[in-house]
């Protein structure tokens, strides 16, 4: 009789793990280099973004049977250089929870929008450390709070999503208000993408971009170009960059613009080369210049305080740094 009742109780464990499976993972990344600007003056310091934002993160999925799954993930940007961790908002990056199945999936929560996304793909540096193409991106959109997020299931390399943000009622201006959607396709060598976004409720800004990538064996080329209007206010953002694999190595180049009224006119230039150690672990070295025109003060990711430039000069960086990812 204790065995039968034995049996059952672990053939009832068994089943229960069967039908809601989960996992829980803790992930992160510290990236640090030794970067030296120059604008109006100079500046040498230690950065927490060289490739990639430092970052400490957990993410999770529950199989709950019938091919529907819920998940969730939480990232929190961190400074290594000093330990702080970013605020006001300690998991800015991104916090969220979902569903998925058949049906693809719908996201709740704080994420990035679907204009930024793609730039962010089709920028060779992925719009971060130093040379980020999102440094002449003055009226961007970044990450949005509030938001209902729809992803398409797999479709045979369709891919693309809609999103909607709420103002909330302690944003009576109505400037976290947002719809967004983005659409694209892929193969292994080709990818292609739009994104259109409204921002913002009585004064919108309207962001349309578009970008593709193009793989010939080592050497992957992409470009992008982006409209942003908001009244009187316009720019225009366009980039076109390659990367080729050496081996362990990796040569990058990125060239990017931006265009508008006399305040919102330069160029950027950026070199890199990235060196794995291992899987993780990963060292590499950029070289970076923005060169403005007109009252133009667009500047390097970092550059603050005696290196921002003077107006219609330039910023320029070089740095030498040590990725590890976990």
């Amino acid at each position: 009789m204790k065995k039968s009742i034995l049996s059952a109780a672990v053939l009832a464990l068994a089943c229960g793990g069967a039908m809601a499976q989960s996992s829980v993972t803790a992930f992160g990344i510290i990236d640090l280099a030794a970067r030296s600007m120059k604008g109006a003056d100079s500046v040498k310091y230690l950065s927490n973004e060289g490739r990639s934002t430092s970052r400490l993160g957990f993410r999770g999925v529950e199989d709950m049977g019938g091919g529907l799954k819920a998940g969730f993930h939480i990232e929190s940007q961190v400074n290594p250089d000093d330990g702080t961790a970013n605020s006001p908002n300690f998991w800015q990056r991104r916090a969220t929870v979902s569903l998925m199945g058949g049906f693809g999936e719908i996201r709740l929560g704080r994420d990035k929008s679907q204009t930024r996304t793609l730039q962010d793909q089709f920028d060779p540096f992925g719009t971060s450390g130093m040379p980020g193409l999102n440094r002449l991106m003055a009226l961007d959109r970044n990450r949005l709070d509030n938001t209902i997020i729809y992803f398409l299931p797999s479709m045979g390399g369709v891919y693309g999503s809609v999103a909607v943000s709420a103002g909330e009622n302690n944003n009576t201006a109505n400037t976290q208000r947002s719809t967004a959607g983005r659409l694209g396709y892929k193969t292994k060598e080709l990818d292609v993408s739009a994104a259109y976004g409204q921002f913002g409720d009585s004064n919108k800004l309207k962001i349309t971009a578009v970008g593709g990538s193009y793989a010939m064996g080592d050497f992957t080329l992409m470009g992008q170009y982006s409209q942003y209007k908001q009244g009187a206010a316009s720019l225009k953002v366009s980039n076109l960059g390659a990367f080729v694999k050496m081996g362990s190595g990796r040569l990058i180049a990125s060239f990017g613009n931006a265009s508008g009224a006399a305040n919102r006119d330069a160029s950027l230039m950026a070199f890199g080369y990235d060196h794995s150690l291992s899987k993780r672990t990963m060292v590499y070295g950029t070289y970076a210049r923005i060169s403005n025109d007109g009252t133009s003060t667009f500047s390097l990711n970092g550059a603050n305080g005696r290196a921002l430039p003077v107006a219609g000069g330039n910023s320029t960086g070089y740095e030498v740094g040590v990725r590890h990812t976990f």
